[in-house]
């Protein structure tokens, strides 16, 4: 058990909480369980959000008012790069008065910064990581026990088979196949297939296949095809880059000399998938993959500065990607 899981199960809550990793659906997860443990929603006077890099002044500021008919202050700072680089940040947490509780949320974070050893040492620090399959087995089946539903052994592999180990991802399809079976208690391969059929790990596979072998044509079309089948076009670019991560790691551990069942497991991808990332891996050159996350985050970054549209960015980074060596 996490410490963060026995901390809220024993309302015994850690002033000083660092929520972290990969799997941002547990993030939001132990955030939002955080949250509701340590405030009402109801009290915005004792409840401050930070987002994008605020001042660490502005937070202490917040952090030394006391808290107006209530036992406690919430503050909760998302994204704020305090854990990457160094700043004034951990000099003013230990002034905080014991009344304020602080909850980092952060996609990236160095182990040897300032902040993240004062947390580490004085209050609770959560990494997220991917779950291996069993562990994704046994959370599908209690999604869907929740929503009065059950759901086979054979259906709940298809299901990742399909849509990857991202939770996010699989909450979004465990909705839809709820209320696609309507009545129905138990959701199987077919009804899986039936609601599955359009998004996936399979057609990512597909469209990677693709650009490895310069079929622009067909890359097009496997993206078209997703984009028709409501897929946002950044969740699609999300879902490359990621593949194009899983090929890295699939690359550097097959160099290493690992086994198919290690290396499941490092890059949080069923077993099964490995041999698929092995063949396709073999047929880039890490230093194309790398090339093509890095267009992917200068193409991000201008589509939030607003010079690109979503849709644009996409299509840019397809292109770029099938023209480049």
């Amino acid at each position: 058990m996490l410490r963060i899981e026995d901390e809220l199960k024993n309302n015994q809550i850690s002033r000083f909480q660092l929520l972290y990793g990969e799997e941002r659906y547990m993030v939001q997860y132990y955030r939002n369980q955080l949250i509701e443990k340590l405030s009402n929603p109801d009290d915005e006077m004792n409840r401050t959000f930070f987002r994008d890099k605020p001042e660490p002044s502005q937070i202490a500021e917040a952090a030394q008012i006391l808290p107006f008919f209530a036992e406690n202050r919430l503050i909760v700072v998302e994204d704020s790069g305090y854990f990457k680089s160094s700043s004034d940040m951990a000099d003013y947490v230990e002034s905080f008065p014991e009344t304020t509780y602080i909850i980092f949320v952060e996609r990236e974070i160095d182990k040897r910064n300032r902040l993240f050893k004062w947390i580490n040492k004085n209050g609770c620090v959560t990494e997220c990581t991917r779950q291996p399959e069993h562990m994704l087995k046994r959370w599908i089946a209690g999604y869907m026990k929740k929503a009065g539903k059950s759901i086979s052994t054979k259906g709940a592999e298809r299901l990742i088979e399909r849509v990857g180990t991202d939770m996010e991802m699989l909450s979004n399809e465990l909705e839809k196949c709820i209320g696609y079976v309507g009545e129905s208690k138990l959701i199987d391969v077919p009804e899986v297939d039936a609601i599955c059929s359009g998004v996936t790990v399979s057609k990512m596979f597909d469209m990677i296949d693709a650009v490895a072998l310069g079929e622009k044509n067909r890359a097009m079309k496997l993206y078209e095809d997703l984009y028709t089948n409501k897929e946002s076009p950044m969740s699609i670019l999300f879902m490359f880059s990621r593949h194009i991560n899983i090929l890295l790691q699939v690359k550097e551990c097959k160099n290493r000399g690992l086994r198919s069942g290690e290396i499941a497991k490092k890059c949080g991808v069923p077993p099964f998938t490995i041999p698929k990332y092995e063949k396709q891996a073999a047929l880039f050159k890490r230093s194309k993959l790398l090339a093509m996350l890095q267009n992917r985050l200068e193409l991000e970054e201008q589509f939030k500065s607003g010079k690109l549209s979503d849709q644009l960015a996409v299509e840019l980074f397809l292109i770029e990607a099938l023209n480049g060596e």
